[in-house]
């Protein structure tokens, strides 16, 4: 897998990153990635195959003697044992589990995430309309002046990925002890759209940042001022404002929605 340098997704990642919007800093992102078999493709299988192997399988929990036995666990002596399961191999990964790993590698590998232990329970299959949806309703929360990224995004995007008529499958990624923009945003969505006819996958990113000068409201806290500190520190605090005038002996309190965030020591 390769990524895909395309001039249409640079115009609509420049106008949508970083957008003031809802309250937040609102960010759309695209990127495209190229689906071939190739050496490393196999080699990524195989390292899935690999994880999966290393899955321990659910034990057959204890009952009390008195407790009645739960009916999928009523087994005869005979039928009590465990039976093994078959060996994953390489061959049995789905190649469109293996491309959207292979992305998400891509684009977070640098920061040293591996994403092999993945599973197809942890990308969920969307319809095509609520993806669109989904997205729509962020898009129309941008200012004006995103206007010609908002009025030609999907057309950017279908003349690359197609749609679902032309075989496009849509997929959200799912796992949140996974994702990394967990810890980094304020809320994200991590879509995925693959079309086996034009080998390629297309990712498209939604997420919200907190922005250090602004309620979540987008909105000044009434009442208070923001100041730097005197001891070189980064932070920007909040220091409410007395009527009377704050003196020296005025103790500075953090104020407003998400101060926790905002303002980490």
């Amino acid at each position: 897998m390769e990524f895909v340098p395309l001039e249409s997704f640079e115009f609509l990642n420049s106008l949508l990153q970083g957008v003031e919007a809802q309250g937040c800093l609102m960010t759309v992102r695209l990127e495209a990635f190229t689906c071939r078999c190739t050496r490393k493709k196999k080699l990524l299988a195989a390292s899935i195959a690999e994880y999966a192997n290393k899955t321990t399988p659910p034990l057959r929990p204890l009952c009390s003697a008195n407790a009645p036995v739960p009916p999928l666990l009523n087994l005869s002596d005979d039928s009590a044992h465990v039976v093994p399961t078959e060996p994953v191999e390489p061959s049995d990964i789905d190649d469109r589990l293996v491309f959207l790993v292979a992305a998400l590698n891509s684009i977070y590998g640098e920061d040293g995430y591996d994403f092999s232990v993945l599973t197809e329970e942890d990308f969920v299959p969307c319809d095509e309309a609520h993806v669109r949806a989904e997205v729509n309703n962020t898009l129309r929360s941008f200012p004006s002046s995103c206007g010609p990224a908002v009025g030609q995004f999907w057309v950017r995007v279908t003349e690359h990925a197609s749609d679902a008529s032309q075989g496009c499958e849509y997929f959200r990624f799912a796992s949140p002890s996974c994702d990394p923009m967990a810890s980094r945003a304020l809320f994200s969505q991590h879509y995925f759209l693959y079309n086996k006819r034009a080998r390629l996958l297309v990712s498209l990113l939604i997420f919200a940042e907190g922005n250090l000068y602004r309620g979540d409201d987008g909105a000044m806290v009434e009442n208070s001022l923001y100041y730097e500190t005197d001891d070189n520190s980064t932070h920007s605090r909040l220091w409410f404002s007395s009527p009377d005038g704050a003196s020296e002996d005025d103790e500075h309190v953090l104020v407003g929605k998400n101060v926790h965030y905002y303002c980490r020591a």
